[in-house]
């Protein structure tokens, strides 16, 4: 009975015999008491004739049994000997005359054994009963029950075979869902999917497979993102095995006289110097990647280009750098994270063109978005080079820890914004950050994943 299309069809049966029984009960009751109620209907008739032998003879032959019960109690059959009068007699002598003459006075049917019958006074005084036999309407009610539970039992067989078949191919969807989803937690076999259809069943597929849906991007996005930490990490490393690796080698050379002490220091000193920068890199990285590293505030962005540009020019006075931008530009930003934005774009510049390239930085509005770009003449990048740009530990030539851009997309994603990139061998670099106007953060959305989605 565990099983629910055992429990549908027992269920279903026990209903249906519960309704045949009732049923057969009602007509039963009803048949039984519409003949009882002709039976003493004739009764009452025959009473009212003069002639009562020829009444009953007239009315039904060999149905009625007539006694003339005497004063003294002694009762004579009046009909024939069917049906057979001996025990009606028997009874009327038993019972006594005066019960009959107080039925006759009644004038209404009684019941007298298993038979009913009803009495009046006759001619010299003597009480004349007729009896009528119950036999041929219990036969009838016998018959009817018999039929009764003949066709109830034939309908109950006949149900559940039906049953079996309908129950089984409506539960057949559930069945096969099921076996799918057995399929999914015993294999891991996320592709797997519902039937869906436009019944309810089905309706409970398709949120299963939205379900799935959600669940399958949950886990390519949590392998996915383990991957990248695992990359990140052996990047990392590598990269920090470098300067240290310097580090020891002239610590070892130093030691061994092999180098004096001056050279070797500024080797030491450079090394971890960029150590250090790298590792200040990385914590900004995991701070932006948290999202608790902004202090949004209104910020002018034409303020902070025009003292990032004032900056380069102080760095690099050959280089033309020039600003398109209005004389003021509020938006709800970092400062300081706009300001990091500027310098490491303008110094992705200074590391990968010629000094003498000019550069440009431009402030543009839109309806929904405030823009910051920086764009060079320089020679550009392949287009294998430009699609990695904003991967981390992506090193083009020139140098760098290859966490510029990245940081660069990083602080795009943490303000709700996002970060592209459009260059071409020969046709310079541009970099275009957008901003929302808003300047929030999307609800729901982690760092790193908003900043995956801007890479891709």
């Amino acid at each position: 009975m565990r099983s629910l299309n055992t429990r549908l069809i027992a269920g279903l049966l026990a209903v249906t015999a519960v309704g045949l029984v009732l049923m057969a009960l009602v007509s039963t009751v009803v048949l039984r008491g519409y003949l009882m109620h002709r039976l003493d209907r004739q009764l009452v008739a025959v009473r009212r004739e003069s002639q009562v032998v020829r009444a009953v003879d007239s009315l039904a032959p060999a149905r009625f049994i007539i006694l003339n019960v005497t004063q003294t109690g002694v009762a004579r059959a009046m009909s024939g000997d069917d049906p057979d009068p001996s025990k009606a007699i028997e009874r009327v002598e038993n019972l006594g005359p005066s019960t009959f003459y107080a039925q006759a006075a009644r004038a209404k049917p009684f019941r007298f054994g298993p038979s009913h019958a009803i009495a009046r006074i006759g001619p010299r005084g003597h009480v004349i009963v007729i009896v009528a036999p119950l036999g041929e309407i219990q036969a009838a009610v016998r018959g009817l029950v018999i039929t009764e539970l003949v066709t109830g039992a034939t309908l109950l067989a006949v149900l559940a075979l039906a049953a079996r078949w309908l129950i089984r191919s409506g539960l057949s969807p559930l069945s096969r869902m099921a076996t799918t989803a057995h399929r999914i937690a015993g294999g891991g076999d996320l592709r797997a999917r519902m039937e869906e259809s436009p019944s309810e069943v089905g309706r409970l597929a398709g949120a299963i497979n939205l379900m799935l849906d959600r669940i399958e991007q949950a886990f390519v996005a949590r392998v996915r993102s383990e991957a990248k930490v695992r990359e990140f990490a052996a990047d990392a490393s590598h990269e920090l095995r470098t300067p240290l690796t310097t580090i020891r080698g002239y610590s070892e050379l130093y030691e061994q006289g092999a180098v004096d002490a001056d050279e070797a220091m500024r080797r030491i000193s450079a090394e971890s110097k960029r150590m250090g920068r790298l590792v200040e890199e990385l914590l900004e990285m995991a701070r932006l990647d948290k999202g608790s590293a902004l202090s949004l505030e209104h910020v002018d962005l034409a303020v902070l280009a025009r003292d990032a540009v004032a900056d380069a020019a102080a760095v690099e006075p050959g280089r033309p750098v020039t600003l398109d931008a209005p004389d003021s530009l509020v938006a709800w930003a970092d400062e300081a994270r706009v300001r990091q934005v500027l310098a490491n774009l303008l110094a992705n510049v200074r590391a990968h063109t010629p000094p003498e390239t000019p550069a440009i930085v431009r402030l543009i509005e839109t309806s929904s978005a405030v823009v910051i770009e920086v764009a060079d003449d320089g020679p550009g990048m392949r287009p294998e080079e430009a699609a990695r740009a904003f991967d981390r530990f992506h090193h083009a030539p020139g140098g760098g820890t290859g966490l510029g851009l990245a940081i660069v997309a990083a602080i795009a994603a943490a303000h709700g914004g996002r970060a592209m990139l459009r260059s071409a061998p020969g046709s310079g670099t541009g970099v275009r950050i957008e901003l929302p106007r808003g300047g929030q953060v999307p609800e729901g959305v982690g760092q790193g994943e908003q900043l995956e989605q801007d890479q891709r």
